[in-house]
């Protein structure tokens, strides 16, 4: 009978450790996958005091450094990518913005921007870039995030059209870091 039992429990405690190990490769495989999302930067933000030095260049557009702060709340189809969000940038805008955006369209203006996305399982830093085209009639930002604390080893590729209120944004999380830019290529 004790034979029985222990085999009986071998088995048991073998089926376990298997199912075990299946469950690990799961949430390896889970880990190893890329994942899309959605979403939206709710509207109802706030600007945020900063000191900022506005230079008129020499063909009359306006460089601000930086040239305003924002925090608001992102909602994400991921959870991971959702959260509290803090952006600082630096603009060059067109002397005659004021013309497109009164009718609705948008202005010349290029930014480089800062991100923090945080929430209770960890933070994301990023660093985008933007065009607003007259010509065009774009909006849109390109961010790369580095994730930290909970996200350590992730990045995230965010595209944020900023054309409507509130702003849209999708991209991927990618289990791994942004390669290094390659160095200019030199022909033999």
């Amino acid at each position: 009978m004790r034979t029985i039992r222990a085999t009986t429990i071998s088995i048991l405690a073998l089926s376990l450790l298997a199912g075990s190990a299946v469950g690990v490769a799961a949430q390896d495989e889970e880990a190893a996958a890329v994942s899309a999302f959605t979403g939206v930067a709710r509207p109802d933000g706030k600007e945020l005091p900063i000191e900022g030095t506005e230079v008129t260049l020499p063909n009359g557009f306006t460089e601000s450094t930086p040239g305003f702060a924002w925090q608001d709340r992102w909602e994400s189809s991921d959870p991971r990518f959702a959260g509290d969000h803090i952006v600082i940038s630096n603009w060059v805008i067109d002397p005659n913005w004021f013309d497109p955006w009164s009718r609705g369209e948008q202005a010349n203006i290029l930014i480089a921007t800062r991100h923090e996305l945080t929430n209770d399982g960890g933070s994301w830093l990023g660093e985008g870039t933007s065009l607003a085209s007259t010509d065009l009639d774009v909006a849109i930002e390109t961010i790369v995030f580095v994730g930290r604390d909970g996200y350590a080893g992730l990045t995230a590729y965010a595209i944020i059209d900023n054309t409507r209120t509130p702003a849209t944004f999708s991209g991927a999380i990618f289990p791994a870091a942004m390669p290094e830019f390659p160095e200019p290529y030199v022909a033999e």
